[in-house]
């Protein structure tokens, strides 16, 4: 019995998923999450029920009965999604609380309650289905592929989501050489655009002048991707639209009226973006609508009058009334208001936290789940490549020197300091349910042996120490990382301190350093860190997604070797030309990605890739698959349980796989 209307490649999952098969408890009365039919359609075909009647939230109804809205059956499209909810039917009403350590970017607990892409992931965390649209179509040779949109569906504030809204962002935005100089992303093959054609209102075809596999991948991961915008938002911003555009722009503080554009199109862009926003109840497709910021820097959002989904009794979603995001100091701060009971949900504890946060339960009147924290590695390092500073770039390009600092770290010691023993020592790798897993590579170089460390150091040359007994450059120099890092995580600061000292141990003089979020991005883009580190999100599909980013050059994140890449994507105008090793790594990545998903020559391909990006040793990984502590307030209903969360990961946007759409609170606040 299918709800999809799309099954990407079902053989795929025959070779995904031996140990994960989420998909089979669904049928059985256990769901690990909730899942959603594509249309009213699906929803009958697949149930032999009908929706014949809506139901709306009692806040939409009184400004109905003002005047101020339409009804709902006029607000909702005229094939919604559906939504199965985890348990049941909620309540309407409550607000949801979530905390951000940073003012403009990041803050998952807030970002993902409202995230709505084009496409999404499905429940079988493999197959592409609609969301936003209603259905999409692709060519048997994956050159064309014709999207269709709902019926009725309007923007939050009222206004038709039609084609014309993805015309404007090819065209207006992505066409437009002042405002995209060099248009980048999924959506680009060779640096073209594809050809548009507008079938409909409804209707809109893409095409491309040879196959492009990973797109929709792409689509259904990144809300960046999904290729549209509010077009009669927009245009009072754009010179096109408006003369008086760069009036507005001088008026509004902003230097040129590109300036302004890009700016309020800030907010529109990646998912680490939606917490930018400026302008109250600027129009969204998403969940919930920006209302309000106080001074204090707490948001304040709500309900999308024109949300696109119900569930399976026909009440239109969100059952929450709003969603509010509490600005906290640093995450120090942000794990002790998780404690206190102030947030109705936290995805961002640090398991370190974990005995604490069961003690405090009944205080704080939440109860603790834990899921799998699904990635390549929680804490991946990379030593620059390209460093300015001569000596170091000789010394980390040597392969002994990443083998031996790799073999330094004791990871078993890590496991059970920070995850209590709970989490899986492994060099940075792919999952075992990847498609590309073989044992070796979690275990390559990542086994304690400083014994085997200080051999392959001396073997460098690097065998001559220092008055305080620290290993010495050829030039005479004391050999010296200095390790900046920003940390999200705690977990992530108490890993470098432990690293720093295992490094210290075996003679190469670390010091660890924690600075600013602002400072370490400048610092990382510019080229001018020794040392990054970050966690390595790579599942197959996120990595397919992001076009390979976090496993060959610039890594991510981790941002090695800044010029190489630059070399690369610019056929060598500007850059450093990288070592061969590098180009071969790219070359064997883009072919992976030109195959078709799932099929003989995608799986040979991606073994070959995945071999050498982790065989190279190019990153250092610590500790994987830890457990990730999940608190929801006790009466916050259709949220995980504790004992089948299921998987906790970026590919999916964490949790946006969770719908906070159909949670909703028992008596509803």
């Amino acid at each position: 019995m299918k709800r999809s209307q799309f099954v990407l490649m079902t053989v795929l999952a025959l070779v995904l998923l031996p140990t994960v098969v989420f998909g089979q408890a669904m049928h059985e009365g256990e769901l690990v999450y909730p899942f959603q039919y594509a249309d009213l359609a699906a929803y009958s075909a697949a149930t032999g029920n009908s929706i014949e009647s809506w139901g709306e939230a009692p806040m939409l109804a009184e400004k109905v009965a003002a005047g101020e809205l339409p009804p709902v059956e006029e607000r909702l499209p005229a094939q919604p999604v559906v939504v199965q909810p985890l348990e049941q039917i909620g309540e309407y009403g409550g607000e949801l609380k979530g905390p951000s350590a940073l003012p403009t970017c990041c803050g998952w607990d807030v970002l993902e309650m409202r995230l709505q892409k084009l496409l999404t992931i499905d429940t079988d965390l493999i197959s592409i289905i609609p969301n936003v649209a209603q259905s999409f179509d692709v060519s048997d040779d994956q050159t064309t592929f014709t999207f269709t949109l709902r019926e009725g569906h309007r923007w939050s504030d009222g206004e038709a989501f039609t084609t014309d809204d993805f015309r404007f962002w090819f065209e207006d935005v992505l066409g437009n050489p002042e405002l995209t100089p060099a248009p980048g992303g999924p959506w680009v093959l060779d640096g073209e655009l594809p050809a548009m054609e507008i079938i409909d209102e409804r209707t809109i075809r893409f095409s491309y002048p040879e196959a492009r596999p990973t797109l929709l991948i792409a689509i259904g991961s990144e809300i960046n991707h999904r290729g549209y915008r509010p077009a009669h938002y927009f245009e009072q911003y754009h010179i096109d639209y408006n003369p008086d555009a760069s009036a507005l722009a001088d008026e509004l503080g902003f230097e040129s009226w590109v300036q302004m554009f890009n700016a309020k199109m800030n907010t529109y862009n990646n998912t680490w973006n939606l917490g930018s926003e400026t302008d109250p109840y600027s129009p969204t497709l998403n969940t919930f609508v920006f209302v309000s910021e106080d001074a204090f820097g707490n948001k304040l959002y709500e309900r999308n009058p024109y949300f696109f989904k119900v569930d399976t009794a026909g009440n239109q979603l969100p059952y929450t009334d709003t969603l509010r995001r509490l600005l906290v100091e640093d995450v120090q701060v942000q794990d002790l208001k998780g404690i206190a009971g102030e947030y109705t949900h936290f995805g961002w504890g640090s398991l370190g936290s974990y005995p604490t946060y069961r003690e405090n339960e009944e205080a704080g009147g939440y109860r603790t789940a834990l899921a799998e924290y699904s990635r390549a590695n929680e804490y991946s390092l990379m030593f620059n490549f390209t460093t300015e500073n001569l000596p170091l770039r000789e010394i980390f390009w040597d392969v002994r020197f990443r083998q031996a600092m790799s073999v330094a770290i004791n990871r078993d010691e890590i496991n059970e300091l920070v995850y209590f023993g709970l989490a899986n020592p492994s060099q940075s790798a792919p999952v075992p349910s990847s498609a590309f897993y073989e044992p070796w590579m979690t275990t390559n170089y990542a086994q304690y042996d400083p014994d085997l460390a200080n051999q392959l150091l001396d073997e460098m040359g690097l065998d001559q120490r220092d008055a305080d007994g620290f290993r010495m450059r050829p030039d005479g120099e004391t050999l010296f990382i200095n390790f900046q890092v920003y940390v999200p995580e705690d977990s992530w600061r108490q890993i470098g301190e432990l690293i720093t000292s295992y490094w210290n141990e075996v003679g190469v003089k670390t010091q660890y350093k924690i600075i600013g979020d602002g400072l370490f991005r400048e610092l990382r883009n510019s080229n001018s860190l020794d040392i990054s580190a970050w966690a390595a999100d790579i599942l197959d599909i996120g990595a397919m997604a992001s076009g390979l980013s976090n496993m060959r050059v610039s890594w991510g994140n981790r941002a090695s070797g800044i010029p190489w890449r630059d070399w690369i994507l610019n056929d060598g105008e500007i850059g450093e030309e990288p070592p061969q090793e590098i180009i071969d790594l790219y070359e064997m990545g883009e072919t992976y990605l030109s195959q078709r998903y799932g099929s003989d020559e995608w799986l040979e391909a991606g073994k070959a890739f995945y071999n050498t990006s982790f065989g190279g040793l190019y990153q250092i990984g610590t500790i994987q698959r830890p457990p990730q502590p999940l608190l929801f307030k006790t009466n916050l209903k259709n949220t995980p349980p504790n004992d089948t969360v299921g998987q906790w990961a970026w590919s999916y946007r964490q949790w946006v796989m969770f719908m906070p759409e159909q949670w909703y609170f028992e008596g509803g606040s």
